[in-house]
């Protein structure tokens, strides 16, 4: 089985974009809309497909937060120093104590310790690898011998995802971008027929869309705090998690108590009615529902400064800022919605599925493979059972 992520593709972009080989792959087994997880940005979705349960449970809730214990902030790639960042099992750890190997080229937090153990074979990220490299690595890994080649794998792929950060949606960039990777793929798919003696199942996704940002909407962080505030930030009593879309605000438990905590929420929350278009405060214990952070567990901040999807906060130590961004609330978001086409020798040609959250492409896997799924994850496997062949 492969399993495929194109960072970034929209599920609009396969009928604004019409790639060819994409939907003729759908045609050949089924295609669903793929619901990112709250926040729609690529490290926590990546994390969830691959274990199967949603952020606050594998560890990894944004590109940007802040851990109180180990008084440091989150950045991409720190599992690989601190097995305190990854708190789940990725899959490819999975299959490996089923006795079945697996290879892994590129994806995010691949190089995590602590949660099982690493692929048969591992390519960790390197900017200079193209595309191309990663399709005919998997080739290569498909035609070693029998008792040798991996029976799982996975890939991820930056290009279309770069492309609407630095070009926008619409732009001439982008619509190279995913023709390139469309015939990257229908190239791939070729080969498998041609060159792979057995059928092979393969699942294509993504991990979120995305938004348009709206230059007369940015957000600096004088719009949100009061000089008293900013500080408190200077001096680290209240740190802050600053992405493009939203802010994690985490209290210094030993500074402020519950009272002086709750005067501070109330003047952001009064400060946003200035800016009622721009940006919304949420409180720890009162998050929506779907994003899941209402817990007690050290990373989940304190509060969340929340971007309206166009606006966004600006970084002030750099000039340029990106055309198109995500990571905003997928509710009720379309264009944040993913991708996911599945197609193979066990995957039933034709079947529509309903909208779904990427927790449950492991149970899917699972099922593929011919394995239990995974104990104690949110994925469940009836989403998906409904795309498998029987026996």
């Amino acid at each position: 089985m492969v399993l495929l992520s194109i960072d970034g593709f929209s599920y609009d972009y396969l009928a604004t974009y019409q790639p060819k080989n994409m939907l003729a792959f759908a045609k050949t087994g089924t295609s669903a809309k793929l619901l990112p997880v709250y926040p729609s940005k690529t490290f926590p979705n990546h994390l969830s497909i691959i274990t199967g349960v949603y952020p606050k449970n594998h560890g990894i809730i944004h590109n940007k937060f802040y851990h109180p214990q180990l008084d440091k902030k989150y950045y991409l790639g720190a599992g690989k120093h601190n097995s305190a960042w990854l708190t789940a099992k990725p899959f490819w750890s999975v299959v490996q104590e089923h006795n079945i190997s697996s290879a892994v080229y590129f994806w995010p937090e691949s190089e995590a310790i602590g949660q099982g153990s690493e692929a048969t074979y591992h390519i960790p990220y390197k900017k200079t690898d193209t595309e191309q490299t990663h399709f005919d690595q998997i080739i290569n890994w498909l035609k070693l011998p029998p008792t040798q080649a991996p029976q799982f794998i996975v890939s991820y792929f930056s290009s279309v995802d770069n492309a609407g950060h630095n070009f926008g949606l619409g732009s001439p960039e982008l619509s190279q971008a995913i023709t390139d990777i469309d015939n990257l793929f229908g190239h791939f798919m070729a080969r498998l027929k041609k060159e792979i003696p057995q059928d092979v199942n393969v699942i294509l996704l993504s991990d979120h869309g995305m938004v348009q940002i709206n230059k007369n909407k940015n957000i600096d962080l004088t719009m949100v705090f009061n000089k008293n505030q900013l500080k408190l930030i200077d001096e680290k009593t209240i740190v802050i998690a600053k992405s493009s879309t939203q802010l994690f605000g985490y209290f210094d438990q030993d500074k402020f108590n519950v009272h002086q905590q709750k005067i501070i929420l109330q003047e952001l929350k009064a400060r946003q009615k200035l800016h009622p278009k721009l940006y919304r405060v949420f409180d720890k214990n009162n998050y929506p529902k779907h994003w899941r952070l209402n817990n007690n567990l050290a990373i989940t901040p304190s509060f969340v400064v929340e971007a309206a999807p166009s606006a966004s906060f600006v970084n002030e130590k750099y000039a340029y800022q990106n055309i198109a961004t995500h990571g905003y609330d997928a509710f009720n978001q379309s264009e944040l919605t993913a991708i996911f086409l599945a197609a193979g020798p066990d995957i039933i040609q034709g079947r529509a599925v309903n909208s779904f959250e990427n927790i449950h492409i492991v149970p899917l896997m699972s099922q593929l493979l011919g394995i239990k799924q995974p104990d104690n994850i949110d994925g469940e496997n009836a989403v998906l059972a409904v795309i498998v062949k029987s026996n």
